[in-house]
């Protein structure tokens, strides 16, 4: 059974997916998101691939754009049909030789081929280009990079332009939020990325501002389905977001579940037929504000907001609970290590549990645990002079702590995790929750462990843990 740490671990093996977020998305699934967003070669349409990566996106459409309106005899005919954009130079380079070698493949002259090519791929930041158009369709899958992953200089300009990214939010949300404001009204978007902005608190801006500006017309869950070359674990979804324009509003929104994502299961999501492996809703209403997109089926949604209407939710205060997030590090290989690890003073190892330690569904301690350089329950760190083998310890891995964001914004506490460390929280019993999670993974800790970001946490004085257990896994 696969991990659920999501892209970044699976990803490390390939050094333009780490540096850049980029996955390279099955040319089927490309084909079946054209066709969702409703992109057919159109002459008179404008279509931009945000982040092109190495091409299937811009590729594809470019096929499209010459099989409808036939191989170009001069380079200023489809000239401003297609632009696909990509920050790094290589695989941009990389773009641009496949998009020449369709290009002459569907008839198009050598010479005009290449023009285009160059016309039509552009080396440069989404999110920092000044693009003084709009477009008709919006298409592709934008790079999923970490706050911690950002350099610092972007993630505060970022910040500042981008209303959406916020709290914790991954790259992507900023690049969903530029291309909807690219549309023209009634235009498309088109996205396959990390479905968590449909839940989580970071996607609540994005949400708000789809609800007020946008219509949703189909979902597609693909958390269990491999939509990837490679076959990286990051749960992903398929988004097709239109611009709102005078005419009247859709009825309904298709909501569809695959299995695997195959061709066959595709050509069912055309057909919009549920089978053995797609399942297929339609809601006629769609979620307003900023909520949540729970999606499971219109009598779930019902179910829920009978119960939303009826009690309070888990974390108000109210509920006599409390909800949260484990400890990120922003440095795991540093702060991570083994219960024996002696190169630090003994005192400062917290037992840490991860989603690995409860993939069986009981906890099942692999023996990590995170250094905690914090001092009791304050923000104060230790100091270094006291614990003179985590000073060399620290000091040995100096420069990939400063690497850090968290310490380029406050050089003096350089050693600090990225979030603060609360001992007692180790002792209280909790139930711990995957972050990423196919399928409804909760499991009870009876107070011997700190839980690590990937882990959400409930604790109670109030409830009995293994009843709350089982009301939370009930179907």
């Amino acid at each position: 059974m696969e991990s659920v740490f999501s892209v970044y671990r699976k990803i490390e093996a390939s050094p333009t997916v780490a540096v850049h977020g980029q996955v390279s998305t099955k040319a089927h699934i490309v084909e079946l998101m054209l066709d969702l967003t409703g992109y057919n070669g159109q002459a008179a349409k404008r279509f931009v691939d945000p982040g092109c990566g190495d091409g299937a996106f811009t590729v594809a459409a470019a096929q499209r754009l010459v099989r409808s309106n036939g191989a170009p005899r001069a380079a200023t005919e489809l000239a401003d049909c297609i632009l696909g954009i990509e920050k790094d130079a290589a695989t941009a380079a990389f773009c641009r030789d496949r998009l020449r070698a369709a290009l002459v493949a569907e008839g198009t002259p050598p010479r005009i081929a290449a023009a285009l090519a160059e016309r039509w791929v552009l080396t440069g930041d989404f999110l920092k280009l000044d693009l003084d158009f709009k477009c008709d369709f919006v298409v592709g899958n934008p790079p999923y990079v970490r706050q911690e992953a950002i350099p610092k200089d972007d993630l505060t300009r970022y910040r500042l332009e981008f209303d959406c990214f916020y709290d914790r939010a991954d790259l992507y949300v900023a690049f969903f939020e530029k291309g909807l404001k690219l549309l023209e009204h009634g235009g498309c978007l088109g996205f396959i990325c990390p479905d968590r902005f449909a839940k989580n608190n970071y996607g609540k801006k994005l949400r708000g501002l789809i609800s007020r500006d946008y219509i949703v017309e189909s979902v597609l869950d693909l958390a269990q389905a491999s939509p990837f070359e490679p076959d990286v674990t990051c749960y992903p979804g398929i988004f097709v977001i239109r611009r709102a324009s005078n005419d009247a509003k859709p009825k309904h929104v298709d909501y569809f579940r695959l299995t695997e994502a195959s061709a066959k299961e595709c050509e069912a999501v055309r057909r919009r037929e549920s089978d053995s492996a797609v399942t297929y809703h339609r809601y006629d209403t769609w979620f307003t504000g900023e909520q949540q997109w729970s999606i499971e089926s219109p009598d779930h949604l019902a179910l829920l907001r009978k119960l939303e209407a009826q009690h309070v939710s888990l974390g108000d205060e109210a509920s006599g609970c409390r909800v949260g997030i484990g400890v990120a590090t922003g440095a795991d290989d540093v702060f991570i290590v083994d219960q024996d690890f002696r190169d630090v003073e003994r005192e400062l190892l917290m037992p840490l549990v991860t989603t690995t330690d409860i993939a069986s569904g009981e906890v099942r301690w692999q023996g990590k645990c995170v250094i905690n350089p914090f001092v009791g329950d304050t923000p104060k760190l230790i100091d270094l002079e006291r614990y003179p083998k985590a000073r060399r310890y620290l000091l040995a891995n100096q420069t990939r702590l400063l690497g850090r964001n968290v310490a380029k914004r406050d050089t003096d506490r350089w050693y600090r995790t990225i979030d603060r460390i609360y001992p007692d929280l180790q002792y209280r019993h909790k139930l711990l929750i995957p972050d990423i999670k196919a399928d409804t993974l909760i499991v009870l800790e009876e107070g011997h462990l700190y839980p690590h970001h990937n882990l959400y946490y409930i604790a109670s004085d109030y409830w009995d843990l293994r009843a709350l257990r089982t009301v939370l896994r009930s179907s």
